[in-house]
C-alpha cells in the first residue's frame, strides 16, 4: 500500500504528530537521562527550525504526541527527522537497542476546528492517567509540558554533540563529554484559542483542565476498585519489554467535530492528490517544468545512465 501523501493546505495549519516505538516497547521509559536527551533534541530541533511552532507535547514510555504547525511541509519533515532520528540513536544507545526503533514514520493528522483542538488537548495531557499509570498528569515522571503550562516554568534539555566529540577524539585531543554538551530551551507557543489571553489566564485554564482530569481519574478508579500502577513501577519497567495488549485502531483522516468538516477535508485532500498525480505523470513523461501543488514532495526522478559520448546530466 502506498504511503499517504503529506498535505499542508496553508502555512501553520495545526497538526497532531505522533510516533510509536517498535512493538510499543518501553524504549522511552522515563529517567533523568532519557528526559534530558529528549528535551535537548526537541530544543535543538526548534532552534534549527525557527518556522516550527510547538504548542503541546507528551512523551510516554512507548510513544509521544504533539501539536505543531510549520511554515511548509519540508520544514516540518526536517524537524521531525531531526527529532526521531536523534531519539532513535541516543535512546537506542542508552538501552543497548540495536534494532529498528520506531514502528513506522510519524503520523500527521490535521486539526480542523476549535472543538477538536480542545478535545485533543485534553487527550494529550491525560496520558499517564488514562492508562492508569499515575493519578494526575503532573505526577507523570517523563517528559511533558504540564508544569510549564501551569506555572510558566521554563523547560530545557541537554544536547550532546557526539559528532564533534568523536572528531576531537580522532584528532587525539584530550576531551571530556561535558565540553560537548549544550542546554537548549524548549519554548511553547500558546494554542490559538489562548493566544489572546494573559499568561495568568492561560495557566489558570490548564490548572483547571488538569484538576478535572485528576478528578475523573480518581472517580474511574474508585468505580472499578482499581489502583494506578504508580511512579515506582513505571520507572522499574524493562525498556525492552512491551505491554500485553497494544491498542490498534486506524488513525482518523483528520480531527473534526462535524461530518461537514470531515467531508470538506476529504474533498480538499482528494483534489490535492489528483493534482499531485497529474503532475507526477507529466514529470515521468519528461516535463521537467511541471508545477506540483504547494507544500508537497515531488517524486524523485528515475536513475538513468548517460548516453555514450554525451556529457553527464547536471
Amino acid at each position: 500500500m502506498a504511503r499517504k501523501l503529506r498535505h499542508m493546505p496553508y502555512p501553520h495549519a495545526l497538526y497532531e504528530i505522533s510516533t510509536r516505538t517498535l512493538h510499543a516497547r518501553f524504549l522511552l521509559k522515563p529517567s533523568k537521562k532519557i528526559n534530558d536527551l529528549v528535551l535537548g533534541i526537541i530544543g535543538r530541533a526548534l532552534a534549527l527550525h525557527p518556522g516550527i511552532r510547538l504548542y503541546l507535547f507528551k512523551v510516554v514510555s512507548n510513544h509521544y504526541h504533539a501539536i505543531v504547525s510549520a511554515e511548509n511541509s519540508m520544514d516540518l519533515s526536517a524537524f521531525m527527522c531531526h527529532i526521531n532520528g536523534n531519539i532513535a540513536k541516543e535512546a537506542g544507545r542508552l538501552h543497548q537497542w540495536r534494532e529498528k526503533f520506531w514502528s513506522r514514520r510519524f503520523s500527521q493528522i490535521r486539526i480542523m476546528d476549535h472543538r477538536s483542538l480542545l478535545k485533543l488537548t485534553r487527550y494529550i495531557i491525560s496520558h499517564g492517567c488514562k492508562e492508569n499509570l499515575v493519578s494526575s498528569p503532573e505526577k507523570w515522571p517523563g517528559v511533558g509540558c504540564e508544569r510549564a503550562l501551569t506555572t510558566g516554568e521554563s523547560m530545557q534539555g541537554v544536547w550532546f554533540d557526539r559528532s564533534a566529540f568523536y572528531e576531537a577524539e580522532r584528532k587525539g585531543e584530550k576531551v571530556h563529554p561535558q565540553d560537548f554538551t549544550k542546554c537548549y530551551p524548549v519554548p511553547l507557543t500558546p494554542l490559538p484559542f489562548l493566544a489572546a489571553k494573559t499568561e495568568t489566564q492561560q495557566q489558570t485554564y490548564y490548572r483547571h483542565l488538569i484538576k478535572e482530569i485528576t478528578a475523573e481519574t480518581y472517580e474511574r478508579l474508585a468505580n472499578k476498585n482499581q489502583q494506578v500502577l504508580g511512579v515506582a513501577a513505571v520507572l522499574a519497567q524493562d525498556p525492552h519489554s512491551c505491554p500485553r495488549k497494544i491498542k490498534k485502531s486506524p488513525a482518523p483522516p483528520c480531527h473534526a467535530s462535524t461530518a461537514a468538516r470531515r467531508k470538506s477535508y476529504r474533498r480538499s485532500y482528494q483534489m490535492f492528490v489528483a493534482a499531485y498525480r497529474w503532475a507526477a505523470m507529466k514529470l515521468r513523461q519528461g516535463d521537467r517544468n511541471v508545477q506540483f501543488p504547494e507544500n508537497c514532495f515531488p517524486p524523485p526522478l528515475a536513475f538513468s545512465l548517460p548516453v555514450s559520448g554525451a556529457p553527464p546530466p547536471v
